[in-house]
């Protein structure tokens, strides 16, 4: 015979201060959750500043490095 387990649930009231507690959590996890997508938006337009500017100031390395074999 196999044992079964029996779960039982509780349900409980949460206390005014516990109840401002769960919204702080839920409105701190929405916000992060919002600002979270914000960067992966931001993120790609960040790298490619990056790389432009690396790019650039290759051109720049490069162009002096003409002068000086001139």
């Amino acid at each position: 015979m196999a044992k079964t387990d029996i779960k039982e649930t509780v349900e409980i009231e949460l206390t005014p201060h516990q109840q401002n507690i769960q919204l702080h959590i839920n409105s701190l996890t929405r916000k992060i959750s919002q600002h979270q997508f914000e960067i992966d938006e931001l993120m790609p337009s960040l790298n490619m500043y990056k790389e432009a500017l690396a790019e650039s100031m290759k051109e720049q390395t490069n162009n002096i490095k003409k002068g000086e074999n001139k």
